[in-house]
């Protein structure tokens, strides 16, 4: 049996049961229905043991290398559109 993801920062979730709101803390390793509600990668301490469950691969608007569409040369910032300057009178 595998060992149960534990979280590396506090989450908020609401119980699809009670439809109360949940607050797992650090170090909490929750029931797989609940960890299923904690979607952001970066909340747990290791990497997903499902390929599946790993939201960063599969997320829209990034590539398989894992950097944001548009970063050009590994910046972090998109490349600027060209326009032409309006000529301003004086």
């Amino acid at each position: 049996m595998p060992m149960p993801r534990r979280l590396k920062a506090a989450v908020f979730v609401r119980d699809p049961a009670t439809r109360e709101e949940l607050v797992l803390r650090p170090g909490d390793a929750p029931e797989p229905e609940i960890a299923a509600l904690v979607t952001h990668p970066d909340a747990w301490d290791g990497p997903a043991e499902d390929p599946e469950e790993d939201v960063a691969s599969s997320s829209p608007g990034s590539t398989p290398a894992g950097k944001p569409a548009g970063d050009e040369a590994g910046t972090g910032r998109k490349t600027a559109s060209r326009r032409p300057r309006s000529a301003s009178s004086d």
